[in-house]
């Protein structure tokens, strides 16, 4: 399976159901009821937070994505911080939760930690809003990685239909095309690490369902043992789903016999990024596992003429290759709140958009 710039809307049909249903099944620690809502000819997955959301990933945790993950990257493990951090929290949290952000309807949320939105999606809005005053009442609505320079208009689209743009993250993108990108020194010395013969990459079509225990231990032992349990748990049926269906597509690689790296890709509208890395933290550094898995993330973009979301984090690392920071926005819609929320909203609000841009792009 390759996947290719597509024009296809994104084939959420391929792993989250066609009738309402728990994600716990994909994503471990996520608790909401997923729905494919047909609207403007697309299928749009749309999540709704179930009861135990407030101990959501951040994929569909609006508690963990603005507090809960950005608390523990600044406590880092540290016991004192923990501490004193935690009337931080009950407050920050009690504020969020009085907002309505503990019950939210997610539009065109497939659990990755970068969606990539079909062409075409901006004009599915109004339909959605219908759908989610009929199907999701009295619940905030968000719509995440909403970015003017990937979008294609989407932004532009909800600010129009009343949405208030809340800062999420720095994420970094990059145009594989500019022939200078291949000219640094550090893009030179990956793609040649990536050509190393000592560790050899496996393509999707040649993973067998024996191998997806592998794969999904890499990616917990980066993205949830040595970052953040707020990170989304993928499961072993997910990583099957993807193998099987997609839209993911897996690149690994072995080492010694054994996997010991994963990238999911995923394209569409013109751009490629990845949900899902990781690899065996215990492997010897010096095979710079991490750096030969995002040369294969660039070099595929240039094959395959898409531009790149490198998506957040590691920021030093990727502006090193070619990453322009952009600030990345998850969209609100409180109006469906009642009136005592929609003050506390307002008030969140304010604050997001008044400190997260200054955190976000210094941290990031």
């Amino acid at each position: 399976m390759r996947l290719e710039s597509r024009d296809a809307p994104l084939p959420a049909s391929a792993w989250l159901a066609d009738e309402p249903g728990p994600v716990s099944g994909w994503v471990a620690n996520v608790d909401a009821i997923a729905h494919v809502v047909h609207a403007g000819g697309l299928r749009v997955p749309v999540l709704v937070d179930g009861p135990a959301a407030s101990s959501n990933s951040y994929v569909a945790g609006a508690r963990s994505a603005w507090l809960d993950y950005a608390l523990d990257e600044l406590i880092d493990g540290r016991r004192p911080a923990r501490f004193a951090a935690l009337p931080l929290r009950a407050t920050l949290g009690g504020m969020l939760r009085a907002a309505g952000f503990h019950r939210c309807a997610w539009f065109d949320n497939p659990l990755f930690s970068t969606q990539l939105p079909a062409p075409g999606l901006a004009g599915a809005v109004p339909a959605l809003e219908a759908w989610a005053a009929a199907s999701a009442p009295g619940r905030l609505r968000l719509w995440r990685n909403v970015c003017g320079a990937v979008d294609g208009g989407l932004s532009e689209t909800l600010v129009r239909q009343g949405w208030q743009m809340l800062p999420a993250r720095q994420v970094y993108l990059c145009d594989p095309d500019d022939s200078s990108l291949w000219k640094r020194n550090h893009v030179r010395r990956d793609q040649k690490l990536m050509k190393d013969p000592e560790v050899s990459w496996v393509t999707h079509e040649a993973l067998r369902e024996s191998d997806l225990p592998a794969l999904r231990r890499c990616f917990r032992a980066v993205f949830i043992d040595k970052h953040s349990a707020w990170n989304p748990d993928f499961t072993a049926a997910f990583f099957e789903r993807q193998r099987l269906h997609g839209p993911l597509e897996f690149v690994a690689l072995r080492w010694n016999g054994a996997l010991v790296g994963v990238l999911g890709l995923y394209a569409q509208a013109g751009w490629l990024t990845t949900p899902l890395i990781g690899y065996d933290t215990t492997a010897p550094a010096s095979l710079g596992l991490y750096r030969r898995l995002m040369a294969r993330l660039l070099f595929e973009a240039r094959e395959r003429g898409l531009r790149l979301h490198y998506s957040s984090g590691a920021g030093e690392f990727k502006r090193n290759r070619g990453g322009e920071p952009v600030l990345e926005y998850t969209a609100a819609d409180a109006r469906g709140l009642a009136p005592g929320q929609r003050h506390a909203f307002a008030v969140v609000a304010r604050g997001l958009r008044s400190a997260a841009p200054a955190i976000l792009q210094r941290f990031g």
